[in-house]
């Protein structure tokens, strides 16, 4: 019996293929004192607007005097995680 037929069928050595290093991309640095001062912000605006009957100057207080808690808060948050 030849050799060729005690071979596997399909066994064929292909050449080795070339490493490629992935890096990984370092993730942008998100800040915690940005969504905060929107998040409250919104809020603020909201309450505002319900206690003060849609006057516009206290809405628009409202939603500065919660933007500026958002981010105090958010800043807080930053600091308590980069200490980690």
């Amino acid at each position: 019996m030849p050799n060729s037929r005690q071979r596997h069928k399909g066994h064929h050595h292909h050449a080795q293929h070339q490493m490629h290093t992935h890096t990984a991309k370092p993730k942008a640095k998100r800040s915690a004192a940005i969504l905060m001062a929107i998040f409250v912000g919104v809020f603020g605006l909201a309450i505002g607007a319900y206690f003060s009957s849609f006057d516009m100057l206290y809405i628009i207080l409202g939603a500065i005097a919660g933007a500026i808690t958002g981010y105090l808060i958010g800043t807080g948050i930053d600091k308590t995680f980069s200490k980690k």
